[in-house]
């Protein structure tokens, strides 16, 4: 799995190189969806440079994607360095891009950025030396399994790269607590899921943890 630098525009979006303008601002918004500061699975995953140098990707495939001749010359580049072969273009012929109110949609990656979240509310960075109780965010596994999805992984992919038992893995995202190994076995696991999604290995453990510990909590009433 390529990380999201190493991606080119077709791959980040998720769309094929000879997907028309509408397609590509259909696979815009989903990605802004995914990860803009308004997103629940990666607002408490990111941290805010992590989500400014995706979006600035974001966005610059989406302006290079939806112009003509930046599209052509990019998939020029592509076909130079092999990333893309003749026939993965076939007979595509690049549309127009759509004016929207008049215009081609203007994408301002600071408002991206900031979304709805003010400062206050803002996640310290993993440098800090969090511990759980300074943490405030959950992660649940519905949140977990949107990035996993999102990042194009599957269960399988991470099975194989981890050892991690796939039924493990399947009751993580579930909120299978009750099927889920001791707290110190389910901490290694999480880190190493963290790992493979490439995010902040304390927000994501301690988050979903957090959750864990509400519901063990719970169930001993």
């Amino acid at each position: 799995m390529k990380r999201i630098a190493e991606q080119n525009y077709y791959e980040l979006l998720d769309i094929s190189p000879q997907a028309s303008a509408q397609e590509v601002r259909c696979a815009y918004d989903r990605a802004m969806n995914i990860f803009s500061a308004d997103s629940t699975p990666t607002y408490s995953l990111l941290s805010q440079k992590e989500r400014e140098l995706i979006l600035s990707r974001i966005v610059d495939a989406y302006k290079t994607l939806t112009n003509g001749q930046l599209r052509t010359e990019y998939n020029q580049q592509l076909l130079e360095s092999g990333e893309l072969l003749p026939e993965d273009l076939g007979l595509f012929s690049l549309e127009e891009p759509t004016p929207v109110n008049g215009k081609v949609r203007d994408v301002n990656l600071e408002s991206l950025v900031a979304g709805k979240k003010t400062a206050e509310h803002q996640m310290p960075s993993a440098e800090d030396g969090l511990t759980l109780i300074e943490i405030d965010v959950a992660v649940s596994g519905e949140d977990i399994q949107a990035l996993r999805i999102a990042r194009k992984i599957t269960i399988e992919d991470i099975y194989r790269k981890t050892n991690i038992p796939k039924r493990t893995l399947e009751d993580i995202e579930e909120e299978r607590f009750d099927e889920l190994p001791a707290l110190v076995y389910l901490k290694g696991f999480l880190k190493a899921y963290a790992e493979i999604l490439n995010v902040n290995e304390i927000r994501m453990v301690n988050g979903y943890v957090k959750r864990f510990l509400e519901w063990k909590a719970s169930s001993r009433r």
